[in-house]
């Protein structure tokens, strides 16, 4: 624990490792219109330290674990943001651009609001992201809410590899939504099964109910660009996530294209296996997690697929809830427990936000 010689008396303060470099940037940030919660300023004092506090849970308590991910508050407007830290030249930074300059309704990539250069030498650079929560989260309550999300990342995925981007790391923490309208009081960004930090109930809206919702790509980290196009694309390597996609090779190339189908297929794959009533998806997932890769299907195909499925159901079974397989705890249930919890912090300390 780093010690504060500022003052005449050195205070603890347990910063972890990776927290100290949002630290050093607070003032910097300050200065340019972004507030860091009270943990990361240099003259933070812990509450719980303060004599005769009686705040059980304090929010700043809660630590971020991702040394180059943190969430902060847009000074002039309020709004909750993501920084994330990369290289200034990086093909990140170079992607997002790319394809958020390409007016396209299937264009489902993370808005980027500022890029920050950090001093003094500009290497890295912080990029603005609008804040956002995991796609699955909360639990879908029906089939449609499930089709919306789905639906949107087939376009979302038809519309990157249309224009030559292949994203190479899908998977849930990288998939986002957009969450004002299905949790209006917001969420903490190190457990966004609450809303300020504390323990405490948990409310949100069904999706079907306040509607239409938007979904996006995240962590473009790993993305390439092919200009010649994604039919002769090539690349070695292996991944970090879904570890079992069959082609993966350090010596004989592969498309990467159909990486990422099979990614978003096996994502798929495992809201079905959550949620029984989705089985009738089973047969596009299949396709699109294919052990052999000239199998799997373009988004496009998929999508509508998809869709032919979804026609065949009729509203009412669009509408009917769905359950979690292992739901016996409901959301619900969950925040009231940890509102009662005297252990702290929570079991669950970091929930991976992806970026």
């Amino acid at each position: 624990m780093p010690l504060d010689t500022t003052s005449e008396e050195p205070v603890c303060r347990p910063w972890y490792d990776n927290e100290k470099k949002w630290v050093e940037l607070q003032p910097f940030l300050l200065s340019v219109g972004y507030q860091l919660r009270p943990r990361s300023h240099p003259d933070w004092s812990p509450s719980w330290m303060v004599p005769g506090a009686e705040v059980t849970h304090p929010e700043d308590h809660l630590p971020c674990f991702k040394q180059d991910v943190l969430d902060a508050v847009r000074i002039h407007d309020g709004r909750k943001v993501v920084l994330k830290r990369v290289p200034t030249d990086s093909d990140e930074i170079k992607i997002i651009q790319y394809l958020l300059g390409i007016e396209d309704p299937r264009n489902h990539t993370i808005p980027l609001l500022d890029i920050v250069p950090v001093p003094p030498d500009n290497e890295f650079s912080l990029m603005v992201m609008p804040y956002t929560r995991r796609f699955n989260h909360p639990s879908f309550h029906c089939r449609a809410e499930f089709v919306e999300a789905m639906q949107k990342l087939l376009e979302g995925l038809q519309f990157m590899h249309d224009n030559h981007v292949v994203h190479y790391d899908i998977a849930p923490q990288n998939l986002m939504m957009e969450e004002s309208r299905v949790v209006p009081a917001g969420s903490h960004f190190f457990t966004q099964r609450s809303h300020t930090g504390f323990p405490g109930i948990f409310s949100w809206n069904h999706r079907c109910t306040v509607g239409p919702v938007k979904y996006y790509y995240i962590d473009f980290g790993l993305s390439m660009y092919f200009p010649e196009g994604k039919d002769s694309a090539l690349t070695t390597g292996t991944l970090r996530t879904f570890k079992t996609i069959p082609e993966l090779s350090l010596t004989v190339p592969y498309n990467p294209f159909k990486v990422d189908i099979f990614q978003l297929g096996l994502t798929m794959h495992k809201l079905i296996d959550t949620y029984p009533a989705l089985k009738s998806f089973r047969p596009v997932a299949n396709r699109m997690a294919s052990s052999d890769p000239s199998d799997r299907p373009e988004p496009q195909e998929s999508l509508k697929e998809f869709n032919k499925i979804v026609e065949n159901m009729g509203p009412k079974k669009l509408k009917a809830p769905t359950w979690e397989k292992k739901g016996t705890i409901s959301y619900l249930a969950q925040s009231a427990m940890n509102f009662i919890r005297k252990d702290y912090p929570p079991s669950q300390r970091y929930e991976n936000m992806g970026y």
